[in-house]
């Protein structure tokens, strides 16, 4: 369907400058006579745990100390999601905790960032008092140049990141989206769509593999129109790119969109040794009508053709994941039925269920809210039910065959666990891995949530 990608607002998009109180009633530091320690916390999406470590290495580029115990710190960054109403409630309720840690010591301070800093600016300023700093996460110069002015005397270069204690991380390869969805707000706290270069990519991970990652996921909230700026790469060819990475032992990507997903991807994910055999493909909805008052600019009938293509071209067996979002404008028992129908059809291993709200700024927020919340709670829960069923089902195909673990910890009665390649959590017997290790397994029993497996060689 031929459709404008992005509304004049969206194109108009840009950066947050930081945005700091002027008037303070006492000092803002202290002689600390040693480099500040920075307290990150972070909710929402993959993007902003990407932001997170991100952030944590441009803090430690200017003398900083980041990652700090909070009872330890003398800053303290929220990077924060406005995707849904709930998530701005828990940013408010840490925020509260922060209250009192900051008091407690002279010159300590709260930041904010993330999506819930660009889409209310300074207001943040005014309806929290405590609060010290607001900054656009992807443009943090002016917050960093702040910290630098501040504490000079005390810092001393950069400080070098010691080898991580995580096997798996996040990168992002495209930041921003043009698809517009009415009930979505990203297009306008993250602006329009801008890809990395392959080179820089590659060079990411390959840092994060010298420092002990052997998965990374590529992030982007439409990862599959990524294109590289000087090169018109696809992320097929930035799948090659990296697969080809010494020292990578897997890599996922996130999050697609039905409209880009090609059939080029599907032979990646089949052909290239670390890509795994998982696909997370948000359909949101099982109706067609629902789908364009959504805005998602493709019918049930193509989105299910392109599952059908995956499933057929990644053998033995692929991993499907998705979004539905229940109770949206409008939406009727018929509309949502359709939904159900959609789900038992394809046979989801995971569904990621969401409850409509409103988000200020989108273009749903123009139409009725008028799904009573009990029956948006009723329909969430059936859904969550059928998904129960259908995932024990899928798993319990699992059940005899073998499965490739990533032993990502040990549980507090020493049973090893972590995830297959089709992102299946998976359960080993108390002593049989250690943690950093690839074990193949058979798979001897599953539920809808988890396999149990014995290890044949690590």
């Amino acid at each position: 369907m031929a459709a404008p990608v992005l509304s004049p607002s969206a194109r108009g998009f840009v950066p947050l400058q930081l945005v700091e109180r002027t008037n303070r009633r006492t000092p803002n530091t202290v002689a600390l006579g040693r480099a500040p320690r920075v307290h990150l916390w972070h909710i929402g999406c993959q993007m902003n745990d990407a932001d997170r470590e991100r952030l944590g290495g441009e803090l430690a580029d200017i003398g900083c100390v980041p990652e700090a115990a909070l009872e330890d710190a003398d800053i303290a960054v929220l990077i924060t999601c406005t995707v849904r109403q709930k998530a701005e409630q828990k940013v408010f309720g840490k925020f509260r905790e922060l209250v009192s840690w900051k008091r407690a010591r002279p010159g300590r301070s709260i930041a904010l960032t993330g999506c819930m800093a660009v889409e209310h600016g300074d207001a943040l300023l005014a309806r929290l008092p405590d609060l010290d700093y607001v900054f656009d996460v992807r443009e943090p110069d002016g917050f960093l140049a702040k910290l630098q002015a501040m504490h000079a005397i005390d810092l001393d270069g950069p400080l070098p990141l010691p080898a991580t204690d995580r096997l798996s991380a996040f990168v992002p390869v495209i930041n921003g989206c043009n698809e517009m969805c009415t009930y979505c707000i990203v297009p306008f706290v993250r602006g329009r769509e801008q890809s990395l270069a392959v080179d820089e990519v590659v060079a990411h991970v390959r840092r994060l593999v010298d420092r002990g990652v052997r998965e990374v996921t590529l992030l982007g909230q439409n990862v599959n129109s990524y294109r590289d700026p000087r090169s018109g790469a696809r992320l097929p060819d930035l799948l090659r790119a990296v697969d080809a990475v010494d020292g990578l032992w897997r890599t996922r990507f996130l999050t697609s969109h039905p409209r880009n997903a090609v059939p080029a991807l599907f032979d990646a994910i089949a052909e290239l040794p670390t890509v795994c055999e998982q696909l997370h493909l948000p359909v949101q909805a099982g109706d067609d009508a629902l789908l364009r008052r959504m805005r998602r600019l493709y019918t049930v009938a193509e989105y299910t053709a392109q599952i059908r293509a995956a499933a057929e071209r990644v053998r033995p067996r692929l991993a499907v994941s998705t979004d539905i979002i229940v109770g949206f404008c409008g939406e009727t028992e018929s509309e949502f039925a359709g939904t159900e129908r959609l789900m038992r059809e394809l046979q989801f291993d995971t569904v990621h269920l969401a409850a409509y709200s409103v988000r200020p700024g989108t273009a749903a927020a123009r139409r009725p809210d008028d799904v009573p919340l009990e029956e948006k709670k009723r329909r969430l829960n059936h859904l969550l039910a059928v998904q129960r069923e259908i995932a024990a089902e899928r798993n319990r195909q699992y059940e005899g065959t073998r499965v490739e673990v990533l032993v990502e910890g040990v549980s507090e009665d020493g049973r090893p666990y972590g995830r297959s390649r089709e992102g299946k959590v998976t359960w080993l017997p108390a002593g049989s891995a250690t943690p950093g290790t690839l074990v193949a397994a058979t798979v001897r029993h599953s539920t809808a949530w988890q396999l149990h497996a014995d290890p044949a060689a690590a």
